[in-house]
């Protein structure tokens, strides 16, 4: 059997935004002096979980990956790194429309997303 290349690759950008890949670098990110970072990613991380039992109809991988191109742009502020790091999630924006996902799940991920970001930025420089 034939597999479509371009199905599996767009399936496999989705990862970008498995909880996996969100806990490598919230574990990698507590190695230094790096809290405010750490915060971020905790406190992102609960929001979305905490939605999830709210939204069901979400791509939370898209909402994941957001928030940790958010918050790795900022820790890195490198413009390079920052457009690559859109570039990947635009990508993954394409990938979940090529699998079709609904649109309804994909705005909705993209909603999670931003919101989480947005809290846990703000949140986190009344912890600091």
């Amino acid at each position: 059997m034939k597999k479509n290349w371009k199905y599996e690759i767009a399936r496999d950008s989705m990862a970008f935004g498995s909880i996996l890949f969100y806990l490598i670098v919230l574990v990698r990110s507590t190695i230094g002096e790096y809290l405010i970072f750490v915060y971020q990613l905790s406190i992102a991380i609960t929001i979305l979980i905490l939605s999830s039992f709210i939204v069901k109809n979400a791509n939370h991988h898209l909402a994941r990956a957001f928030v940790l191109v958010v918050f790795t742009s900022l820790f890195y502020k490198d413009v390079s790194f920052t457009i690559f790091a859109a570039l990947v999630w635009v990508f993954m924006i394409g990938s979940a429309f090529y699998i079709k996902e609904s649109k309804k799940s994909i705005y909705n991920g993209i909603i999670l997303g931003v919101i989480a970001a947005l809290v846990g930025y703000y949140l986190s420089l009344l912890i600091s």
